[in-house]
């Protein structure tokens, strides 16, 4: 009896695909108030880095090259001898009309190193409106200016940005920039259409320093796995809305192997389920292809089931592929193992609540806050 149902468990995947590639087709909606001039106030940018990462240069140097009226970065390292530390002088030396700040500082705020170097750089921050970025994104000379414009409406506490990952070529980066633009990416759009934002990624942060410092400021979020979902809980709780800006941004995907990848994966998926449990646990629904193969051979439209999530999923790939302008090669069949592994990685997160971070391992509590750990 129950083996008769078990195919309609693919039924509410196949609706999301549906909704996720009309999502990616439909593009970014025209920005409210087009052809008037864009607010535009002076920004402090806070970069906090870690190590040389191939590409930081170049990913830094987006920022400074911003065609932008008056802007700040600030780039953060705990201590001197950081590989990052060079890459920021050279930026200082080629763009010296810029205000770039350099901030080395070894005190440690919480579990969380990104959110304890935030803290430090903080005081050098000349501007009220504040933009973090993490050191892997690259953008465009009009991202400032698209990111910051939401801002003259008061009622917005912070502005956010969609990514794509792009990868470096070696197949554990191919396979982790499939899941940004096939998995993650298409979720966060269907589930924009279907009411008001609650994403917040890493990739940009944009906010009033009156509101960071309404919510207890970064030593709020020290010891948080999740400190981006938080920031923007939290301000959404001041009844402030959470802006998704169309500006698209580029990560940097440079995982050296598959485990790196897997792990890699893991970790964001052990933060959704500390935030959001309920939607992590349904979030399989939105996995037909597996779930299809796992009911096929069942019978009673199993196969028919098994069909129509491949021809789904090649659909989505092609729609992805127009969104995010063909980063991946059309021909590269990995994008089939994504489901697979999100598959995975989504049993796997509810074995354990350990992550790894930066070669560090840590224990992460019900409520999100991260402790050293042992990672099994």
């Amino acid at each position: 009896m129950i083996a008769t149902w078990l195919p309609l468990l693919v039924v509410p995947g196949l609706a999301y695909e549906l909704a996720a590639i009309a999502a990616l087709l439909r593009g970014p909606r025209p920005a409210a108030g087009a052809g008037a001039a864009p607010y535009a106030p002076p920004v402090t940018l806070l970069k906090p880095l870690h190590g040389e990462e191939p590409g930081l240069y170049e990913n830094l140097r987006s920022f400074c090259a911003q065609e932008y009226p008056d802007f700040q970065i600030v780039f953060g390292v705990h201590h001197g001898g950081d590989p990052a530390v060079a890459v920021v002088r050279r930026l200082q030396d080629e763009f010296p009309q810029r205000d770039l700040q350099l901030v080395i500082d070894g005190r440690v705020l919480g579990a969380n190193r990104k959110v304890g170097n935030l803290h430090n750089m903080l005081g050098r921050a000349r501007h009220d409106v504040l933009v973090l970025s993490d050191a892997d994104v690259r953008v465009e000379p009009g991202y400032l200016r698209d990111v910051v414009a939401p801002f003259a409406d008061s009622g917005v506490g912070v502005v956010t940005c969609l990514y794509r990952g792009v990868p470096d070529g070696a197949a554990g980066s191919r396979l982790l920039a499939q899941w940004i633009n096939e998995g993650f990416a298409p979720s966060v759009l269907v589930a924009q259409s279907l009411g008001p934002n609650a994403f917040c990624g890493g990739a940009t942060l944009a906010l009033r320093r009156t509101a960071l410092e309404a919510v207890g400021g970064f030593a709020a979020l020290a010891d948080h796995l999740a400190d981006d979902y938080l920031l923007g809980a939290r301000t959404r709780a001041l009844g402030l809305r959470t802006v998704l800006s169309d500006r698209l941004v580029d990560t940097r995907v440079h995982e050296d192997s598959l485990a790196s990848s897997y792990r890699h994966a893991l970790r964001w998926s052990r933060t959704v389920r500390t935030v959001q449990p309920l939607g992590h646990a349904f979030s399989v629904l939105t996995l037909p292809l597996p779930l299809a193969v796992l009911v096929a051979p069942l019978g009673n439209g199993g196969w028919a089931a098994l069909a129509a999530a491949l021809a789904l999923r090649c659909a989505l790939h092609l729609a992805a592929q127009r969104r995010w302008r063909k980063v991946m090669p059309t021909a590269d069949w990995t994008f089939l193992a994504v489901d697979f592994l999100g598959f995975a990685i989504w049993l796997h997160a509810w074995l354990g609540r350990q992550v790894r971070w930066r070669q560090e391992h840590f224990a992460v509590g019900a409520d999100g806050r991260m402790e050293k750990g042992v990672l099994r």
